[in-house]
């Protein structure tokens, strides 16, 4: 993630303020990479990726924070849906990924007014709030999309995502009651070590159901089967804003010891 980081660190800065100048998204090859983008002059970009058939979608010009830990982002979009999302931290750059791209790149493609909050945590006392208006023509952004066969819609998009209460800002609950470790990879050795970003529906007594990969990294090495593998004996704790029905985003790190 850290050379993606500096790839389009590099390429926004090249072409700053695109959408203040256009009404649509600006297109860009780099790297083997088709990327699509949307900079502002409050110094914020979106920027959609796809390269080798992986999607990537990224916000930049946010508070950094050290951690490569997951953050929460409170967002509403065109149409007044309001909903929090689970992001991932890249540690030191001001710069987050989405965990589920292809929901937010279908979310960017509608257009209208983005806007964006970004929670107080324990690195960054006060919460941040973005205004950012999408460009209302997706063509730049289509092309992305058809580049690594995204689809332009999915019933999963309308789940709401688990939200139980912090505790303390910036530390997420402890909402599993059993989290099954997932076996490491014969496939993956000399990986060395591996992340998985997931996805399931929370089902009742806490199981999980209709799971999926998000995010393999690296790819198709069986990180990403080895979680679906283990995921079916993991259960959650039911609660208050985790409950059948909602959306779990969750992720797994391997390492070779």
């Amino acid at each position: 993630m850290i050379a993606a980081a500096t790839l389009l660190s590099a390429l926004l800065v090249a072409a700053p303020a695109a959408a203040q100048d256009q009404d649509g998204w600006t297109l860009t090859e780099a790297s083997g990479a088709l990327i699509a983008s949307a900079s502002y002059e409050s110094g914020q970009s979106f920027v959609v990726r796809c390269r080798n058939k992986r999607l990537d979608v990224m916000m930049t010009g946010v508070p950094t924070e050290s951690g490569p830990q997951t953050r929460r982002l409170e967002w509403a979009a065109q149409g007044g849906e309001h909903q929090r999302q689970t992001w991932l931290n890249l540690a030191d750059q001001p710069m987050i990924f989405a965990s589920r791209p292809a929901h937010v790149a279908r979310i960017l493609k509608k257009g209208g007014m983005a806007s964006v909050r970004l929670p107080a945590s324990s690195e960054t006392a006060q919460a941040h709030r973005y205004d950012l208006p999408l460009p209302s023509d997706p063509d730049g952004l289509d092309q992305v999309l058809a580049a690594c066969e995204t689809r332009l819609d999915d019933p999963r998009d309308d789940l709401i995502e688990i939200d139980p209460p912090y505790e303390r800002p910036g530390v997420f609950p402890d909402i599993w009651q059993r989290f099954a470790a997932p076996q490491y990879p014969n496939s993956a050795m000399s990986a060395g070590a591996g992340e998985v970003l997931f996805s399931c529906i929370v089902a009742e007594a806490g199981r999980l159901r209709d799971c999926r990969i998000e995010m393999e990294n690296p790819p198709r090495v069986g990180f990403g089967q080895a979680t679906l593998d283990a995921l079916p004996s993991s259960r959650l704790r039911l609660g208050p804003g985790v409950e059948p029905g909602r959306l779990v985003v969750s992720r797994t790190l391997y390492r070779l010891d």
